[in-house]
């Protein structure tokens, strides 16, 4: 007789250990809506965006080129990249303006195109550590089937106000992966991460509303404080104050897409000192102020026109 196998056996019979990479995708808002008016400079922020017009008319500007958003591109855009967005007029800095507000289930495309408006499908997230620290640039893809296919039923749930939903969120993330499987293979190679920073970089994630200083997060890496330093710039090309601000303000733009609470309220949540200190970090990253984000949100959502 053979005799009853081990637990190990049964579970998982291979003695290859497998170590696979982690991809934790964090959702702060997907929206459909139509543009009449998009001239912005500047549009940097700590997260990842992806954006897809079916109408096309709306213009990016990278550095010196020129990406034009219509049905057959889909751009993805990493964290910290700094472009400029184009819709009606030419480029003006000093002049920025947005007017749009939500896609609902009456409009139609025809319309929006007879009366020069675009519709604007939008998602931001984030993916954590190392993946939000890829170079800076414009990725461009081609929707293939399965891509459309999700636009389409995504679309859909932000005209019907479903899109929070378990099964329209898991979609969503979807839509993400499968986007996110066009890139070069080589953006994600991040080379071999010192288990040091990999270990800080995990305590601030779960910690970041508290105080946290370079000097403790030393002494858990058993490092002198500014050989730590050194090492974590060297290997997220920020300093840790700055990833720590990072996570604080993702936080608190999820807590304006996701609630109502006040601006006093999120500060506080998300480990802010004072209203003031968030409004002087949240513009200095946004490059808008909090109040001005959260009425911006109002006319995304169709509260106010």
């Amino acid at each position: 007789m053979a005799g009853k196998l081990s637990e190990e056996i049964k579970i998982d019979p291979s003695t290859v250990h497998q170590n696979f990479k982690e991809l934790s995708i964090k959702l702060f808002c997907c929206r459909y809506w139509i543009l009449e008016e998009w001239e912005c400079d500047d549009l940097k922020v700590p997260f990842w965006r992806i954006y897809h017009n079916s109408i096309g008319g709306s213009t990016i500007r990278f550095k010196n080129s020129t990406v034009p958003l219509n049905d057959e591109n889909i751009l993805i855009i990493p964290p910290n990249t700094s472009f400029s967005s184009q819709l009606k007029r030419n480029f003006n800095f000093s002049d920025e303006s947005i007017i749009g507000r939500k896609f609902i289930q009456t409009d139609n495309l025809a319309s929006l195109k007879s009366n020069g408006r675009v519709d604007h499908f939008f998602t931001h997230f984030s993916l954590g550590y190392p993946l939000d620290f890829v170079a800076n640039t414009i990725y461009v893809i081609t929707p293939d089937d399965t891509i459309g296919h999700l636009l389409k039923e995504i679309k859909k749930a932000c005209m019907t106000d479903q899109i929070t939903s378990m099964k329209e969120s898991l979609r969503a993330k979807q839509l993400i992966e499968a986007c996110l499987l066009n890139l070069p293979d080589e953006i994600w190679d991040s080379g071999n991460i010192d288990h040091r920073i990999l270990k800080s970089i995990q305590f601030v994630e779960g910690n970041f509303r508290r105080k946290i200083t370079n000097e403790q997060l030393a002494d858990m890496a058993n490092m002198a404080v500014n050989s730590f330093a050194r090492l974590f710039k060297m290997s997220t090309r920020i300093t840790t104050q700055q990833y720590i601000l990072k996570l604080r303000v993702e936080a608190s733009c999820h807590l304006m897409h996701h609630s109502n609470k006040s601006l006093d309220e999120i500060s506080y949540e998300c480990g802010f000192s004072d209203r003031h200190h968030f409004s002087k970090i949240f513009k200095k990253t946004m490059k808008v102020n909090p109040s001005d984000y959260k009425k911006q949100l109002k006319m995304v959502n169709g509260i106010s026109e």
